[in-house]
């Protein structure tokens, strides 16, 4: 119990670190974008499908920590380096560099992400795991929201370059924080033998449960990052929001955020992860009814609204996801799972955005909005029959 205290409050500290860092950056690349550097919604899609770019390579980074026995490490190292990559910003006078910068940040980042879920499983027992994770992502959701509109706040002073500068301090700090904590060898499982990385890439038709589910979540994604580059349009040119607006939405999603981590935490601890899901795939039909009313009729409300749903439904998906990989997946190939979770995330990341630019120029916000609505909801419901089919 001792040692789960101790990685626990050091988890903990590491999440008010990155909290800061996140609300420094990540809440205003596209509003950025658009208002310095005039971005087009090709630019916009960009922005948003750099996640996606950088998550199309997790199935490989899976692949290569499988053997590895410092699976810390393997969270530590490409964490503190992408954050770092805003250090840089001071010198950004281009959207081409902007840009640049924040695809690095991505792919980087994304090296992370199989070896986080393994070091969770190890630091966390199973009847406790979701509530953990849920305090400490609702701490990081309280910091966003104390720290975003202060963000706001310096982009208008003294501009977004020295305030992404800042944020990166602290991003590379709450890495080093995370790398204090202590596993011992036998808290990972890890297995010596050697497979082709085509093998991991089959795990998909081989275990056909994995293989349905990533194919409703797939489905489900793509309509979600078809509308991703449209909601900076929205706000910027509809709605006029300002820079502090933007921070007051981000604030308003990270607090609803906070208090719905501490639910889903015990609901996935006392019912099940893919449930979970199910119900978040419906909320998120909400979320591009706000904006689509909003583009309609320019009010402030209908995007308030939507970034109430919107905090309900990420603290989720962050939870639900990772506890799934968990169950479904065998111990000694968690992190072959979550890298193809994450891979297929990126696919739809990278052809989510564009795709919606596309259908932005044909048919307008409310034609991109309603296609989100209907995969939610088609979603929502393929999930609950996924989940009735295991239980």
């Amino acid at each position: 119990m001792h040692k789960i205290r101790d990685s626990f409050k050091k988890d903990l500290l590491s999440t008010i670190f990155v909290g800061v860092f996140l609300a420094f950056t990540t809440p205003f690349f596209g509003v950025i974008a658009r208002r310095y550097f005039f971005a087009s919604p090709f630019h916009l899609s960009i922005i948003s499908s750099t996640s996606g770019i950088g998550q199309l390579f997790t199935f490989y980074w899976g692949y290569i920590i499988r053997n590895k026995k410092d699976k810390l490490k393997m969270v530590v190292l490409p964490g503190a380096f992408a954050r770092s990559v805003f250090l840089f910003t001071p010198i950004v006078n281009s959207i081409t560099l902007f840009l640049v910068i924040i695809l690095i940040y991505q792919i980087i980042s994304c090296i992370s992400t199989p070896a986080y879920v393994e070091v969770i499983r190890a630091i966390y027992p199973d009847i406790l795991r979701a509530r953990l994770m849920g305090i400490v992502r609702m701490v990081n959701s309280l910091v966003v929201i104390i720290t975003t509109p202060i963000a706001g706040k310096l982009i208008s002073s003294i501009g977004f370059k020295w305030t992404f500068f800042f944020g990166a301090i602290f991003g590379i700090i709450s890495s080093l924080i995370f790398s204090k904590i202590k596993l011992k060898q036998h808290d990972i499982v890890s297995t010596n033998s050697y497979v082709p990385i085509k093998s991991i890439l089959a795990i998909p038709f081989l275990d056909k449960q994995f293989g349905i589910y990533l194919a409703i979540f797939f489905m489900y994604g793509v309509g979600n990052w078809l509308s991703s580059p449209i909601y900076p349009i929205v706000l910027v040119d509809r709605l006029k929001a300002t820079s502090l607006q933007i921070g007051f939405i981000s604030t308003i999603s990270s607090g609803v955020s906070a208090i719905s981590y501490i639910f889903w935490g015990r609901y996935i601890d006392r019912e099940n992860p893919i449930h979970a899901l199910a119900l978040v795939f419906f909320l998120d039909f909400f979320i591009p009814l706000g904006y689509l009313l909003a583009s309609i009729k320019p009010m402030y409300l209908f995007v308030i609204c939507s970034a109430i749903v919107s905090g309900i439904a990420n603290a989720g998906v962050d939870l639900s996801v990772i506890n799934t990989i968990m169950n479904i997946a065998p111990k000694t190939e968690i992190a072959s799972y979550m890298a193809l979770h994450s891979t297929f995330v990126g696919i739809r990341g990278v052809l989510g955005p564009f795709l919606g630019a596309t259908l932005y120029s044909f048919f307008g916000a409310i034609g991109v909005f309603s296609i989100n609505m209907t995969t939610a909801i088609l979603g929502g419901f393929l999930m609950y029959r996924f989940y009735k089919g295991l239980f």
